[in-house]
């Protein structure tokens, strides 16, 4: 994944941890800063549309301590110590357990 795309991601994490929102609240201001921002969910994990079609390293991931887990509607999710990731298409929903640090490493698995 892009460096710029992993800031901006990182980005909304750190607005997701920032404090406590409801869903809705937290909808609104990620998508202040990010427009592709498609939904959150009440767990505030929150949903992107990215440009393209996103490959994982499953690989990668299982050395980053991933197991794979099923988050629906995503056929490709992966948890994490601290929460998981999902990708599906040009989807990807992010958990807002998880630490900006580990986000960055995980997303370098993904393309």
């Amino acid at each position: 994944m892009r460096e710029e795309i992993i800031e901006k991601i990182i980005r909304l994490l750190e607005i997701a941890k920032n404090k406590e929102w409801t869903p809705w609240e937290l909808q609104t201001e990620l998508r202040k800063f990010e427009k592709n921002v498609v939904s959150v969910g009440d767990d505030l994990s929150f949903t992107l549309k990215l440009n393209g079609k996103l490959a994982v390293d499953e690989e990668a991931l299982t050395r980053l301590g991933a197991q794979k887990t099923k988050i629906y509607p995503f056929k490709r999710a992966y948890r994490f110590e601290h929460g998981f990731i999902a990708v599906e298409d040009k989807f990807i929903r992010i958990s807002r357990n998880l630490k900006p640090e580990e986000l960055s490493e995980i997303l370098l698995c993904i393309d």
